[in-house]
């Protein structure tokens, strides 16, 4: 079974997405800041993270390099209210495998879970 973290200071688009994958039979982590969101991925592998851009103790593009950098075939989606043409290149060049804008249809972002579930089953650690 999968196990997806999501990360994002917004604790409504936190239960609304953990609600969403659960059903789907994922398991669900939640970090509201980034330092949470690296606790949790020096302590648990994780497959996927939704990642908000925005987030009120880091910068989401920092969180992406500095996660990637701990597990570098961590899967990552990053979502945001906020994403502008550079910061969605620099999430693709950090390695973000899709950037939604807030707000999004809950059903385009889990058929791009499940692509990116199905391309690399988890994600190990250097």
């Amino acid at each position: 079974m999968s196990t997806i973290l999501i990360v994002d200071d917004n604790e409504d688009m936190c239960q609304i997405i953990s609600d969403v994958m659960k059903a789907e039979g994922y398991m669900v982590e939640v970090a509201y800041d980034g330092k949470s969101a690296m606790n949790e991925i020096q302590t648990m592998a994780y497959d996927l993270m939704i990642l908000d851009y925005r987030l009120f103790d880091c910068d989401g593009l920092v969180m992406l390099e500095e996660a990637k950098r701990a597990v570098p075939l961590l899967n990552t989606i990053m979502i945001s209210a906020y994403g502008n043409e550079p910061v969605k290149e620099r999430a693709r060049e950090l390695g973000a495998c899709a950037f939604f804008d807030k707000p999004f249809a809950v059903n385009d972002l889990l058929k791009v879970v499940r692509k990116a579930l199905g391309k690399n089953q988890g994600a190990e650690r250097d």
